[in-house]
């Protein structure tokens, strides 16, 4: 009886000559389509809900959030800033006091 080798089960991706093993979590909003942004933070909310009492996850690093900004019918959209240049990466707006890093 001839042996079969198992199929491997970490997800490995090769990239530009260098493994790449991808140990995070991905959360897929494409079947929900185009939503406004109140719906997506809804979503958002609820995910994160999920991942404290389902998963016991109680805290994360690095997280990054990637979307695309559409109009109501699906067409993608530049965004802008307030005085008119395009913003393509954004910083948080949360605001998280360093003390909260050290035992004071």
């Amino acid at each position: 009886m001839e042996s079969r080798k198992q199929p491997k089960i970490a997800s490995k991706v090769k990239k530009k000559n260098r493994e790449y093993t991808s140990t995070g979590l991905t959360i897929d909003y494409k079947a929900l389509g185009t939503i406004s942004i109140d719906e997506l933070a809804h979503a958002l909310v609820e995910d994160v809900q999920a991942l404290k009492d389902i998963y016991n996850i109680k805290y994360v690093k690095s997280p990054r959030l990637r979307f695309l900004p559409t109009d109501e019918y699906g067409g993608e959209i530049t965004v802008r800033r307030p005085a008119g240049g395009t913003i393509r990466y954004m910083d948080t707006h949360h605001y998280r006091p360093a003390c909260k890093d050290y035992d004071l």
